[in-house]
């Protein structure tokens, strides 16, 4: 038998945090628009297209074969293990919308499937054929549990299995002869060699992590822009109850030239925009609900981390995050946008600094006995001490494929993707660009967004302020030299005091004021004042 193919350290603590209210897949819905016959009738997909589709891809779907087997007494992390007695139809299932088939009822059915718990006897991934859709459309609901892939390898998974191409029509399983499993002792023997090379690795490590702590110490205490605190700074709010095991599931589609236009006028990155869009439907589904923390939230972004020059990766989390303000304590757009855009950069200066792999480094050497107690802990915890978060939502963003993908006859007009909100995050936005448009999908526990139809509603609303003033701006930029003004400047935008504090990056105050708020204390009153 070869190696054992074991977890990494984040791998296994993605798999340790599923309980039964904290179902750990991530999700697709592909809406698929079916062919049409010569007298233009839909040729409509079927479970056995599905079966046929699936299994002649089996070879470029690796993770679609991996069964999760536990070491004796949580002495090392799992390890992944072909199925032998793998059974395609145990992974796919049908589907149909009540009538009238429209986006409620689909969401619907999809907020249903991510309340369940994939079965750990199987490999953990399910596809649903759904049908019904009003315009006689389908629709694919995919979940494959988050410790088995990142956004990354969950592109190169859909890259392949959204395609025709014939490289990838291979006949069933072509080629595949999974290995038998590794019994008890082989598990504990091999646990225990693994160990011991971890030890072996440890110095390294130790002098790893003390250099970039003393390096970003000492750059911390120049920098004149916070960074919040996980675990510290996050302000408790209903957006962080996430006890029940109810989901919610909303969706939107966002113009990406206004996304670009935002950025090209105000001079920041992309992911900026998609932050303050969010920021701003946040604030003011929170505000609506008399539940807007005078603290601003504070976010998690997922950041991916190259896989030892594999380009292909297609099993396995290579990911870090860094933490950042999303300024809702700010009522001006802009200068929410401003705001955010300095604190996430210097934020990924401070992961550069204190390295990217290091956190992952040392997730590889804890047992998952760990993980499992510290999960447990932390859900007892949340329990009698609503105040104790790490942050308060988790916003991912994902470059998606230029053209969009087919599944057998239909295309995929449409595909979004949620990440499971867990550990006191109530809410999860994931973000990516599919075929010219921005797509959302917001995924949530029911009792933290009950509504989150009133968020994917506000990122429109949110974004429309900013283009608002983004236009107003290029308008003013285009005709400085003649000194006429074509429009009024906006009743929400800043003063040119507060953009030079921006511009000059924030003067540091008090040592120890809250890390999230010194930056935006001041625009804060003047903004909500009319400034």
């Amino acid at each position: 038998m070869s190696d054992l193919r074991r977890m990494s350290g984040l791998d296994a603590l993605l798999f340790s945090m599923e309980l039964p209210e904290q179902p750990m897949q991530s999700m697709t819905m592909a809406i698929l628009r079916p062919a049409q016959d010569d007298e233009q009738r839909p040729i409509r997909i079927s479970l056995d297209d599905v079966r046929r589709h699936v299994a002649c891809r089996l070879d470029a779907l690796p993770a679609f074969r991996l069964c999760i087997k536990q070491v004796p007494l949580g002495l090392h992390h799992p390890v992944f293990v072909e199925a032998a007695d793998f059974d395609l139809d145990q992974h796919l299932s049908h589907a149909t919308l009540s009538a009238p088939g429209g986006p409620a009822e689909l969401n619907q059915l999809y907020a249903a499937l991510a309340q369940r718990c994939l079965d750990r006897r199987r490999p953990l991934w399910h596809l649903t054929l759904v049908d019904g859709l009003e315009g006689g459309r389908q629709a694919l609901v995919l979940e494959v549990h988050h410790c088995l892939m990142d956004g990354a390898a969950g592109l190169i998974l859909f890259s392949n299995l959204f395609s025709n191409d014939a490289a990838q029509r291979s006949g069933p399983a072509a080629g595949w002869h999974p290995e038998s499993a590794p019994g008890r002792w082989r598990l504990i023997v091999d646990a225990i060699a693994d160990h011991r090379r971890g030890l072996g690795r440890l110095p390294v490590l130790i002098r790893k992590t003390s250099r970039g702590l003393a390096t970003s110490r000492k750059a911390d205490a120049r920098a004149t822009i916070a960074v919040p605190r996980a675990g510290a700074d996050a302000p408790p709010c209903s957006l962080n109850l996430g006890f029940t095991p109810e989901r919610r599931f909303a969706r939107a589609i966002l113009p990406l030239a206004d996304i670009e236009l935002v950025k090209d006028v105000a001079g920041v990155a992309m992911n900026d925009v998609v932050l303050c869009v969010i920021a701003g439907a946040l604030r003011d589904y929170l505000a609506g609900r008399h539940d807007l923390p005078g603290r601003s939230l504070i976010a998690n972004v997922p950041v991916g981390m190259k896989a030892s020059a594999d380009s292909s990766r297609a099993v396995g989390n290579y990911i870090t995050r860094l933490t950042t303000s999303l300024a809702t304590n700010v009522a001006n757009p802009w200068v929410r946008l401003l705001t955010i855009s300095a604190v996430t950069r210097e934020s990924k200066r401070r992961l550069v600094r204190r390295g990217r792999k290091v956190a992952t480094e040392w997730l590889d050497l804890i047992p998952p006995a760990v993980f499992s107690a510290a999960v447990r802990r932390n859900s007892q915890r949340r329990r009698s001490h609503p105040d104790y978060l790490d942050t308060n939502v988790t916003i991912s963003t994902i470059r998606g494929p230029v053209r969009p993908w087919s599944f057998g006859s239909a295309v995929v007009e449409e595909m979004y993707l949620s990440a499971p909100p867990n550990s006191g995050v109530g809410v999860t936005f994931v973000v990516w660009d599919y075929a010219g448009r921005l797509l959302v999908g917001i995924l949530s526990f029911a009792d933290s967004v009950d509504t989150p139809d009133e968020l994917a509603s506000g990122l429109s609303h949110s974004l429309s302020e900013l283009v608002t003033i983004a236009r107003c701006r290029q308008g003013e930029s285009a005709t400085s030299a003649s000194g006429f003004t074509p429009c009024a400047r906006p009743v929400t935008d800043q003063s040119a005091a507060v953009e030079r504090v921006l511009a000059t990056r924030f003067a540091t105050a008090g040592s120890r004021r809250h890390s999230a708020d010194f930056l935006v204390d001041g625009m804060y009153q003047q903004s909500d004042q009319g400034g």
